[in-house]
């Protein structure tokens, strides 16, 4: 099969090679899955470089996002037959431990994850176990399962499931020009929730608008904390969603309310972060760390997206050949959005 692989970490773009590899052979139990499409990941870009945390064994093919149809079952397969199509979940998570036996699989410490410790969606094909796939809607299209089913689950699990959003709360959402981010403000306004969004630059921030934020801030241009304070009388926001760590995460502490409480997935902005701890306790601020999903959670997004409650927001798509364009875009941040590598 035809693959975007690396062979080597590397800074370059021109680490990925699009080449032929042996098409994955699935074993009792598995599927193989023709790949329709799947999406950038962070993740992607940050193992290519070296900087996810776990080796990966070379050559490797990436992709933690991916869609597709079942084309043939292993044995004793009994839930899935060819042409279904589904969606891999990227914790590839052992079933039997403690935390998937009472239903957190997210905390599950012996899962694989696709794309990083086996092999993922940058190619035409992908095996994986009958347990770690979700049916994907029938009237919802490749691109738009793909590019929705991580980023609205992402946020489905930060503010619905973690943080227990509540409808007239005033949210803050920043990186919202990113997929979790955009996934977050249609959440957050789904929930009833008043959506103020935080991004770098003014269009993205318009297009927030047009998703259904109601506030916006430029944090190129404003303190977070003064402008969300602005925003709600002087109280600060109910909930943030914070998704870049370094000075913003800092910022956005300081414009939480009293009780407040903040979901952080991300901090490509910096891992670093100084904070007066003395904040937590005087306004009684609860912060929980998550981004990731449960194939429950993939599910209810994904029938939310055929159901037109949630749009999936795609930048661009590209071939798997053009895949290291892909990756120079997402590093870029000049996106709003997903970028997509359709077959």
């Amino acid at each position: 099969m035809k693959a975007a692989v690396i062979h080597h970490y590397g800074e370059g773009f021109d680490t990925i090679k699009y080449e032929d590899v042996q098409t994955p052979v699935p074993g009792a139990g598995e599927l193989l899955i023709r790949v329709h499409a799947n999406a950038v990941n962070h993740c992607d870009t940050d193992l290519r470089k070296g900087l996810f945390g776990v080796a990966s064994e070379m050559p490797h093919v990436m992709g933690v996002d991916a869609v597709g149809e079942v084309v043939h079952v292993g044995e004793g397969v009994k839930e899935f037959q060819p042409g279904d199509r589904v969606a891999p979940h990227f914790m590839l998570t052992c079933g039997v431990c403690r935390d998937c036996l009472d239903g957190k699989e997210n905390l599950c410490a012996s899962a694989d994850v696709l794309g990083v410790t086996v092999w993922g969606g940058y190619g035409e094909y992908l095996k994986c176990g009958q347990n770690h796939v979700v049916r994907i809607p029938d009237n919802l299209n490749w691109v738009d399962a793909v590019a929705g089913q991580v980023p609205f689950a992402t946020a489905w699990e930060a503010l619905v499931e973690v943080s227990h959003i509540c409808a007239g709360e005033d949210v803050l959402v920043t990186a919202a020009g990113g997929g979790v981010g955009s996934a977050a403000v249609q959440i957050a306004k789904l929930a009833g929730a008043r959506v103020i969004a935080a991004a770098g630059d003014d269009g993205k921030l318009e297009r927030a608008r047009a998703l259904g934020a109601d506030e916006v801030i430029n944090y190129e241009k404003e303190h977070i904390g003064d402008a969300a304070r602005a925003l709600t009388a002087g109280r600060g926001v109910d909930l943030c969603l914070e998704m870049i760590g370094g000075r913003i995460l800092a910022e956005s502490v300081d414009g939480l309310a009293a009780g407040a409480r903040m979901a952080t997935i991300g901090a490509h902005g910096g891992e670093q972060v100084e904070l007066d701890f003395v904040e937590f306790f005087r306004k009684h601020i609860t912060v929980h760390g998550c981004g990731r999903s449960t194939k429950a959670q993939v599910a209810r997004v994904l029938d939310l997206m055929a159901e037109g409650k949630l749009t999936s927001v795609v930048h661009r798509t590209f071939g798997l050949d053009e895949a290291a364009s892909a990756h120079a875009l997402m590093e870029s941040r000049n996106f709003f959005g997903r970028m997509v590598l359709t077959r």
